[in-house]
């Protein structure tokens, strides 16, 4: 046994894992580009103050998961006010933010009219505690839309997530709520403050230590589970200034349009303090306790908080370990494998040319250059899991010919080497079949 094992919450993708992975993401990206997404690729590295700047000081993330160094130059590139150690660096626990950073510094809101619509695919980082569904490193894939403060484009948005959840057939649930906005949410949060205060030590510590810095948060409580607790909490809802309640009937409206079943759930916050006005989240059975796969909303205020100019943004990104739980199992099928054998060394030249005429073609191959008995050759393929053989002896070399045996049916048949097209055509037809 090695004495080294990945890091704990970092774990390997093997085969046949593997495989469902890189189909998976490679429907992602169709997808995107279906709806007209672009992808964009960032550093899984950046400022520190980024995070704590976009994702807000007292979100957990910030406080508790993200891990945090300082590059080697660190005091020749600081950059944060004067008494700081340095220019401190954190692998991104999101990837919001990031894409944000990208859109200001590459001045993409101003060399082309919007709406901009991006899309990412990638690893993120967060110092958790690891269990089902929730690891150190996990994948997300995100959509992002700079330059349209509208409510219908938070309802295609969520279009968008919905036909994910079709095209992978996963049942899932849409929760949608508004949170308000600068206008509204501080009288709101007031309300929360004054509601939670005498509830204090009924709370968990980290809801205490939110009262005053992040009341918002106390109403999606894993831990103390309000909504089970209490049934009197004030309701944002309750609580929106018009615009935000006449953006949130819209909302509605366009979801019903198009066709997207949905919740209005008042305790959706979302743990970012970047997002405004909506907010969404989609659950669905992962076989624990851990079973949301996606969530975001809109966050106007970012870009310009970020250093950039006012642009609106809405936006929302998918855990793609917990995805991939919930994707049902037969859905990646892997193609049966066909193998190709010589029974002696003057074999082995045809089998070659086999190799490369199947290379060229959307068939699962491998081939066996060792000579061996036909025996043999079975044993090998059928602890492979193989399906199909074809076989190189004297009489196939001979007569310009290959075997061809279905190891599941029995079936025999004898090809002449030069029927490559009919080969496959047979093998798509089994694959189909199968």
């Amino acid at each position: 046994m090695s004495r080294y094992t990945a890091v704990k919450g970092m774990n390997d993708i093997l085969p046949p894992d593997s495989l469902r992975w890189s189909r998976m993401e490679e429907d992602l990206r169709l997808l995107a580009a279906r709806l007209n997404y672009q992808e964009i690729r960032t550093p899984v590295v950046e400022s520190l103050e980024l995070f704590q700047r976009g994702l807000g000081e007292t979100s957990d993330v910030v406080q508790k998961e993200m891990y945090v160094f300082e590059d080697k130059n660190g005091n020749k590139l600081a950059l944060k006010p004067e008494g700081t150690a340095g220019f401190k660096l954190a692998l991104k626990p999101e990837g919001t933010a990031g894409v944000v950073r990208a859109f200001i510094e590459h001045s993409v809101g101003i060399e082309k009219p919007g709406p901009h619509k991006l899309f990412y695919i990638g690893p993120n980082f967060r110092y958790e505690r690891p269990q089902k569904g929730r690891y150190r490193q996990f994948h997300q894939f995100g959509l992002e839309i700079f330059g349209d403060p509208t409510p219908e484009m938070d309802a295609e948005l969520i279009y968008a997530a919905s036909m994910i959840l079709d095209h992978f057939k996963v049942k899932g649930e849409i929760r949608v709520n508004s949170i308000g906005c600068p206008a509204c949410r501080p009288a709101y949060r007031e309300k929360l403050i004054e509601y939670f205060r005498p509830k204090a030590e009924e709370l968990c510590g980290d809801c205490r230590r939110r009262i005053d810095s992040n009341p918002l948060r106390l109403i999606d409580c894993k831990v103390d589970a309000p909504r089970d607790r209490w049934n009197d909490i004030p309701l944002i809802t309750d609580h929106l200034c018009p615009q935000c309640a006449s953006d949130f009937e819209r909302l509605k409206k366009a979801l019903a349009i198009f066709h997207v079943p949905f919740v209005v759930d008042p305790f959706i916050v979302r743990g970012l303090d970047y997002y405004v006005k909506t907010a969404f989240e989609i659950t669905a059975d992962t076989g624990g306790t851990q079973n949301a796969i996606a969530g975001g909303g809109r966050y106007d205020n970012l870009v310009a908080e970020t250093g950039g100019a006012a642009t609106p943004a809405t936006g929302f990104a998918i855990g793609l370990e917990r995805l991939l739980s919930v994707v049902p199992e037969d859905f990646y099928g892997m193609q049966p494998l066909a193998m190709g054998f010589a029974l002696f060394d003057g074999g082995v030249a045809d089998l070659v040319h086999l190799t490369k005429h199947l290379s060229h073609h959307p068939v699962r191959y491998m081939a066996e250059y060792t000579p061996r008995k036909f025996k043999n050759a079975l044993q090998k393929a059928n602890k492979l899991g193989a399906r199909h053989i074809f076989i190189f002896g004297e009489d196939e070399v001979k007569n310009q010919q290959v075997l061809y045996k279905d190891l599941a049916t029995g079936d025999q048949k004898t090809f002449g080497q030069h029927e490559v097209m009919a080969i496959v055509a047979m093998l798509m037809d089994k694959e189909i079949r199968k």
